[in-house]
């Protein structure tokens, strides 16, 4: 794929399509986090305590110096920390607050390599919702700044799916033609010249 900005541009005037597919994926992609995405750091969630007043007689009361600690402490998260916790959000499906997260990790980080799978989970949420046009959007977007991270074929893998899905079938086409030629090895493949053939892109492309 030659350009991804003018996919990208293009997508902005496409209607969404109704057309369901399965959501099976986000599943299993979340059960192999361990081997998978999270394999780029070995870091995991710190426990954030809060001391409680021994001496206050209502447990349930917490007081302003406590919240301030609170907060101090979010604030302080390290990438990976923070990557993990929007990560967890997923593995509870929390979609929302997993969507909402991976938003503000990629805000908050953007030239980390973590924001490319940061990018990669954000586009799964939205194809969970069948919002294809912005997984699209979120997917070239990710490759785009971080054709080196660990998730950089999955997210060629998913453009192409959500192009289809939004009637974009030629750049659908490219998008599989440059994974296979990035990335030959990966895993990924087989199930891309799958796609290749219900797509119909070597007839798309006489």
């Amino acid at each position: 794929l030659e350009n991804l900005e003018l996919v990208i541009n293009n997508l902005q005037s496409v209607p969404l399509n109704s057309v369901e597919v399965s959501t099976d994926e986000i599943s299993e992609d979340s059960s192999e986090v361990k081997s998978n995405t999270l394999s780029e750091t070995e870091n995991t969630l710190g426990t954030l305590n809060i001391s409680k007043n021994t001496n206050d007689t209502n447990e349930e009361v917490i007081s302003e110096d406590q919240e301030v600690n609170s907060n101090e402490k979010e604030e302080i998260l390290s990438p990976e920390d923070q990557f993990q916790v929007a990560f967890d959000n997923i593995r509870n499906k929390k979609w929302q607050d997993a969507k909402t997260s991976f938003e503000q990790f990629i805000s908050d980080n953007p030239q980390n390599q973590l924001s490319g799978s940061a990018h990669y989970w954000l586009g799964e949420l939205y194809i969970l919702e069948k919002n294809y046009r912005e997984a699209a959007l979120i997917f070239a977007e990710g490759f785009q700044k971080f054709p080196e991270s660990i998730k950089a074929a999955e997210m060629l893998f998913k453009l192409s799916q959500s192009l289809y899905q939004v009637e974009k079938t030629v750049e659908a086409c490219k998008t599989m033609e440059k994974l296979i030629i990035d990335f030959p090895k990966n895993k990924i493949i087989p199930q891309t010249k799958k796609l290749i053939v219900e797509y119909n892109c070597l007839e798309n492309n006489e």
